[in-house]
């Protein structure tokens, strides 16, 4: 079966990239832009924003909404410790 699933993975375009790919996309186009900091990996930074979600997802399923931070922290946090807060821009 899991052979199966992997294979219908492959053949629907469908996988961990789809859902990673469109936002380092959007990373990498915010850094041109300098919103993001030049020395971000734009694809690691996708794929561990991502894996923060899927944990903090987890916890509320699993151990219940209040347990951890709230969602909010708990994006803030992510956000800042890859990096990824907004670029003062000059005015």
């Amino acid at each position: 079966m899991t052979v199966r699933f992997r294979q219908a993975i492959r053949d629907n375009g469908l996988g961990p990239r789809t859902e990673t790919a469109p936002l380092a996309a959007y990373l990498a186009a915010e850094q041109r832009l300098g919103r993001v900091r030049a020395d971000v990996d734009p694809e690691a930074s996708a794929r561990l924003l991502v894996a923060g979600c899927f944990h903090r997802a987890y916890i509320e399923m699993f151990v219940g909404a209040d347990a951890g931070p709230a969602r909010e922290v708990s994006a803030r946090e992510i956000v800042r410790e890859l990096r990824l807060e907004p670029v003062p821009q000059p005015a």
